[in-house]
């Protein structure tokens, strides 16, 4: 599955970089690998490609979602741990929300919002595939842990 996340943050590319491969290093409490200052993350459920300065179609992203995104994380889950690499990640963008509170919006198929998270709510998007719908469970989205509502949200 190849997805992004895309971020309004106040932090700084360094200091997002560093609390994004901490955050990742708590949740996977296994070997963690970053490449290129932090750019790139590794483990054994994923790759991480942050990305602050060449977003591209930034203009496009900003409009699209209505949000004043600064950062993008794409994100390639692994085949063979698909669904425990799924949780994790999750796990990390809970944490994440606690940590430095960005706004977000998390995206599959390079538009297809599945959630966003503004103003301290979780939207979770009900126009979803069959398979998007099972990423989105019940589990899962408590992880993030903020309340949550379900509404039709564009693609």
């Amino acid at each position: 599955m190849d997805c992004a996340l895309f971020l309004v943050t106040n932090l700084d590319t360094e200091t997002l970089k560093k609390n994004i491969y901490n955050i990742v290093c708590q949740a996977i409490k296994d070997e963690v690998t970053a490449y290129e200052e932090f750019s790139r993350i590794s483990c054994k459920y994923f790759v991480l490609d942050i990305e602050t300065e060449d977003i591209i179609s930034l203009d496009f992203i900003r409009e699209e979602y209505n949000m004043h995104i600064n950062a993008e994380i794409g994100i390639q889950l692994f085949g063979k741990s698909f669904e425990k690499g799924l949780d994790v990640l999750f796990h990390v963008f809970g944490n994440m929300i606690k940590v430095f509170n960005p706004d977000l919006v998390f995206v599959e198929n390079g538009t297809d919002q599945l959630f966003r998270k503004e103003n301290d709510t979780v939207i979770v998007n009900t126009k979803l595939d069959q398979y998007q719908i099972k990423y989105l469970s019940n589990e899962r989205i408590t992880l993030l842990g903020l309340p949550c509502v379900h509404r039709k949200l564009l693609n």
